[in-house]
């Protein structure tokens, strides 16, 4: 009758073990991005696989901006951010952001003789920020 208090920690301590979360992230070598356009260009160095998701957006997004095929861009910078609010560093007027520092990514795209500044999040929200 005893075993089963014992049994009972045991499964308890096991659940708290699969839930806890692993160990940081590891420096992770330069890859080529997923995209057709990123393949064709000389990808950043910087461009990892935390970014791929967000890079993938951006490309996607550009391409419909502009009106371009993806593999008609070339993907500039890929830089790791910590935006101070939701807004991504990209406030609009009128609106309202949570105040939490919110990491992402600074990607810069080249195409249709334009260059577009992105700013994401770590995912795939991305936002047109400035375009040159």
């Amino acid at each position: 009758m005893r075993l089963a208090p014992v049994l009972a920690v045991a499964s308890i301590t096991l659940v708290l073990a699969a839930c806890a979360p692993g160990p940081g992230p590891t420096p992770a070598a330069p890859v080529a991005a997923s995209t057709p356009a990123a393949a064709a260009s000389s990808v950043p160095n910087n461009s990892t696989p935390e970014s791929a998701a967000a890079v993938d957006a951006a490309m996607s997004d550009a391409a419909t901006h502009l009106g371009v095929g993806v593999d008609q861009l070339r993907l500039d910078r890929v830089e790791p951010r910590q935006w101070p609010d939701s807004s991504l560093g990209c406030p609009q007027p009128g609106q309202l952001y949570s105040q939490i520092v919110t990491p992402g990514f600074l990607i810069v795209i080249a195409g249709a003789n334009k260059r577009l500044e992105y700013h994401t999040d770590t995912r795939s929200r991305v936002k047109l920020c400035q375009e040159s």
